[in-house]
């Protein structure tokens, strides 16, 4: 069975949905059944009866550029994957400003960790989480600053059973279709670029500068020398390559996942956010 059939048929037997009329239910479901031919394959079709669920409520609470994107068959999302370094996250939250869209960042894991329904506790000591250190380090894969870090999803409880690779990434990918299904928002980093590789209207970005420049901004930023920064960096780029392999099996450094990258060594954050909004207006809105 396909696994949207069950959630269509959830749709077209929803009475308050009914009023909508059979076009946008037409697309709704023409949407599902896009999204099950290049979802990744371990999500299940309990997860399509969520979406469903999450559309209506945007639906009924009167949500009228949702509707009128659903009738059109454009969901708009951004993805911005980046190097640390590079100011990815400035522009990310530059084309979030100008798109007039939500920013998508360390919400990804308080969702995840929800999904996995173990405690969100401040992480203070990187070193206690037990998943393989050389694929996931939270606060150098994902770039958060510790204030922002509410995640014990890896460890859980202690005495509580450990939460298995496979879960996690099924928790992560759920929770950055969920967020892209809501529509309007600019995704950053969590492998959102080869989770959503296929997805209907979606703009990969990837932002990146040369080593040396990045390893400069970041000694700037974390208060270090340039040798400790490139040391770090090494380590982090490293990590940020496992992590895209085990997540989809996908080289991040590579081409192939992004329709544009952007050298912020030769452009500002300005002229970067610009270059991505005619992107955008293209792969997108066109």
């Amino acid at each position: 069975m396909n696994r949207a059939t069950e959630a269509v048929d959830i749709l077209y037997e929803d009475e308050e949905l009914a009023v909508y009329g059979n076009r946008l239910l037409s697309a709704i479901e023409n949407f599902l059944y896009q999204l099950d031919e290049v979802l990744p394959p371990f999500i299940d079709s309990d997860f399509f009866i969520e979406l469903i669920d999450k559309i209506r409520n945007r639906l009924l609470d009167g949500d009228k550029n949702f509707e009128k994107r659903l009738l059109e068959g454009k969901m708009g999302v951004v993805t911005v994957t980046y190097e640390l370094g590079s100011l990815g996250l400035d522009v990310a939250k530059a084309i979030g400003e100008k798109l007039g869209y939500r920013v998508i960042f360390s919400e990804i894991l308080s969702e995840a960790a929800q999904r996995l329904n173990v405690p969100e506790w401040k992480v203070e000591e990187f070193n206690e989480f037990e998943y393989v250190s050389s694929k996931l380090s939270l606060f150098d894969l994902f770039q958060l600053d510790r204030s922002f870090i509410d995640f014990g999803a890896i460890l859980g409880e202690k005495g509580k059973e450990r939460i298995t690779f496979e879960e996690f990434r099924e928790a992560l990918a759920k929770s950055v279709i969920a967020f892209a299904v809501s529509n309007n928002v600019v995704i950053v980093g969590h492998a959102a670029a080869c989770i959503l590789k296929e997805y209907p209207n979606c703009l990969h970005i990837k932002v990146e500068a040369p080593f040396e420049d990045r390893a400069k901004v970041y000694a700037e930023k974390v208060g270090i020398s340039i040798d400790e920064a490139e040391k770090q960096l090494k380590k982090i780029d490293e990590k940020e390559k496992a992590f895209y392999k085990d997540i989809c099996d996908a080289d991040v450094s590579k081409i192939e996942l992004f329709h544009l990258k952007l050298n912020t060594s030769k452009l500002t954050i300005e002229k970067a956010t610009e270059i991505a909004l005619k992107a955008f207006e293209l792969v997108v809105e066109e």
